[in-house]
């Protein structure tokens, strides 16, 4: 059996240091763009292939002994952190501690944006071995499309609200969500079923994935398939009250708890017996209906990859962004009731 070629071996062949070699097989940004060129051109000419024995054992180690500080992750927040920017910050930061990082917020509080170079430099000022993205709460052009040396640093997203770049990331399922929230509708008996949109939402959810969910189950589950949507900015009580009147709507799902509430007291109707109402995010308001969206396991995912992210040694945008979703689960409440109809009222 022919002997697996090692970083030893690539380091013998070059007259260099292995640990040169494992830095450059990692595209440190320390070493010169050519040196890493020149690693890497030996390790493809020689066969060489990562040990994943090698690999298992690293983290093995890892995983038995407290980690030793590695270094610092960089969030970069807008200045408005919403009302699950806490359980973003704190599970970020239990995680990244457990992985031996630590977190160090860089929040914009000036309303004029920061330069490409000048962000890049203050992130290269403290260090960060990774930047985590964290979505913002209304519409900030600075965090939708942030500008910044991407080349230098391994990179992650939460949410879905940045536009550019494309970056991997970690973030509630929307889409999926939807689709539940319709379903656990029509199986309480609900046939008329509405989604409400209030505008500072509509920005944290520009691919309208909740929306999407929503649209599938009900054209193509309802027993009778139809879709009411609403787009409200500044919460009118006469166009919520017109809409759900309109459209003799018996439910209506909102994209958080804000809405949610809103709704309930502007729509003029008694809920739950005359009208339900369910929420994409029930935002720890255990009186709502809807569904429990597990921020914290978002962060703690977000952590988890861009810690790889540095292992491997991939940094800038990537030519093919992965995205990982996290479900919620759907939580009873009180504003919503079983109905009870009769053949021909079906």
């Amino acid at each position: 059996m022919q002997r697996r070629v090692t970083i030893q071996d690539i380091a013998k062949k070059l007259g260099i240091h292995f640990t040169t070699v494992g830095r450059g097989l990692r595209n440190d940004s320390q070493l010169a763009a050519a040196t890493i060129r020149k690693i890497k051109k030996a390790a493809v000419e020689m066969g060489y292939q990562p040990d994943p024995n090698a690999r298992a054992m690293v983290a093995y180690r890892q995983m038995i002994r407290p980690p030793a500080q590695q270094g610092n992750l960089v969030m970069l927040t807008p200045q408005l952190l919403g009302p699950n920017g806490n359980i973003y910050l704190d599970s970020t930061r239990q995680r990244a501690g457990e992985l031996g990082y630590q977190i160090e917020e860089i929040a914009w509080r000036d309303p004029h944006p920061l330069s490409r170079r000048r962000l890049t430099q203050i992130l290269k000022a403290r260090g960060a071995a990774g930047v985590l993205v964290f979505h913002p709460h209304t519409k900030m052009p600075l965090i939708r499309r942030l500008q910044l040396d991407w080349s230098l640093f391994p990179a992650v997203a939460l949410g879905v609200a940045l536009l550019w770049p494309s970056l991997h990331r970690v973030a509630p399922n929307h889409y999926q969500n939807g689709r539940l929230l319709t379903r656990k509708l029509i199986s309480l008996g609900y046939r008329r079923i509405g989604y409400f949109v209030d505008t500072s939402m509509y920005w944290l959810h520009p691919d309208n994935s909740g929306r999407a969910g929503y649209l599938i189950e009900s054209e193509s589950n309802a027993p009778n398939p139809q879709s009411f949507y609403m787009h409200n900015q500044h919460y009118d009580e006469a166009a919520i009250r017109g809409w759900i009147r309109r459209e003799r709507l018996d439910a209506v799902i909102t994209d958080g708890s804000v809405a949610a509430n809103q709704v309930i007291s502007l729509c003029g109707c008694k809920v739950p017996e005359e009208l339900g109402v369910v929420s994409a995010n029930i935002d720890r308001v255990v009186a709502l209906s809807g569904i429990q969206q597990y921020f914290d396991e978002v962060g703690r995912g977000g952590v988890d990859l861009l810690v790889q992210l540095i292992h491997l040694g991939q940094r800038g945008i990537p030519e093919h962004a992965h995205r990982t979703l996290i479900e919620g689960s759907w939580h009873p409440g009180t504003t919503v009731r079983r109905i009870r109809r009769n053949n021909r009222s079906k």
